[in-house]
């Protein structure tokens, strides 16, 4: 088996797909990428898994004899990264011994065959939704910050994303902070009701990754799988299979108290009265008329406290809340001002902005105890 191409696409190839690679993963064959190149079409297709998460790219070639190999992920992609733009020649001896050729570079790595190597999943092909790569990567954006980490919460270690025939929105909490967007979009289902899949976080990040022009995306779902495709490239990922919780209930309907602020004041103010946040990241918000008060205490380290101006006119007012996660708030919008929602010092927060970009978004954060 013999393939010529060129450095720099096969280096764009693997870099696309071997972000889905398991570094850690114990089967030896799930740590390589396949190569299956076709004669025929004159093409190259790179494939690569961790069973949850599967990527495939097709890539054009100057010629090859055709087969099919696989090639350790992280060394090929270490090797390509150094080499000169050239055309680069892999040829696989009958041992699966891959040796790259690049001008007066040599390189040879132990391949194993494709015996092992997985299946991607081919799912049906009705009730696909065409959408932007633009409003994908935006809405993936502005809600994947709120995943939660925790493997115990296994229904908020991804993204519900729902479909509908007049809205699509996307939705992530962690517990203590949610994330929403919706977005119009006039779609044509099958069926009347809103189709709800909750995309883990680690495909939901490749899938933002791919987002990189201003053509579409197409989507697709199976029974328990979900598939991303465009211009040659496909994203197939298993969805998790939980009872996401009734977020709509920790959304406040209405708020009491009312607070604008511009936001890069309120960013900067923020980060610096955050420098001496004890652990917990705890900063208190003071409210009264016309002005926000920050404070932060560390008993390790000493205090911090700021004032600035707001458009506020409720009553006087103290809540805690996690820096952490207002920083994260603020460095997805795009207006110059921040709206926040407050009823009580014991209730949730709701945080908005007024940009053009970030109407149907909000970020409800849960208060701390102060």
């Amino acid at each position: 088996m013999q393939i010529r191409i060129e450095k720099q696409n096969l280096l764009d190839g693997v870099q696309r797909v071997q972000n889905v690679v398991d570094k850690k993963n114990t089967i030896p064959v799930l740590a390589n990428i396949l190569f299956d190149a076709s004669q025929e079409d004159n093409s190259l297709k790179l494939i690569a898994t961790n069973l949850e998460v599967g990527m495939s790219t097709v890539l054009p070639v100057s010629e090859t004899t055709g087969g099919s190999i696989t090639i350790p992920a992280q060394k090929l992609f270490e090797i390509l990264r150094e080499l000169p733009e050239a055309t680069v020649t892999l040829t696989v001896d009958e041992k699966n011994w891959v040796t790259i050729e690049c001008l007066k570079a040599n390189f040879r790595l132990a391949g194993l065959s494709k015996v092992d190597f997985p299946e991607l999943p081919t799912l049906p092909t009705q009730d696909i939704v065409m959408l932007p790569q633009a409003t994908l990567r935006e809405m993936i954006g502005k809600t994947s910050f709120a995943v939660s980490h925790d493997e115990s919460r296994y229904a908020l270690t991804g993204v519900l994303f729902s479909i509908g025939n007049q809205e699509l929105s996307m939705v992530a909490t962690d517990g203590h902070r949610l994330a929403l967007i919706k977005r119009p979009y006039q779609l044509e289902l099958s069926g009347e009701d809103a189709k709800d899949v909750i995309i883990p976080l680690k495909a939901i990040t490749e899938v933002k990754k791919l987002c990189e022009t201003d053509g579409s995306m197409s989507i697709n779902l199976g029974d328990n799988q979900i598939a991303f495709r465009k211009e040659g490239t496909m994203l197939v990922s298993r969805l998790i299979e939980a009872q996401f919780p009734d977020y709509k209930q920790v959304i406040p309907s209405d708020s009491r108290f009312s607070l604008v602020a511009n936001r890069e004041e309120f960013s900067r103010v923020l980060r610096r009265v955050a420098l001496l946040c004890s652990d917990t990241r705890l900063v208190k918000f003071h409210l009264s008329e016309g002005q926000l008060a920050l404070t932060s205490n560390d008993p390790n380290l000493g205090e911090a406290r700021e004032v600035m101006p707001v458009e506020y006119n409720g009553e006087e007012l103290t809540i805690g809340f996690n820096a952490r996660y207002i920083m994260d708030f603020l460095s997805v919008i795009s207006g110059n001002e921040v709206r926040i929602g407050i009823n009580d010092s014991l209730s949730p927060g709701l945080f908005s902005s007024n940009g053009d970009d970030d109407t149907g978004f909000a970020c409800v954060v849960m208060p701390m105890r102060v």
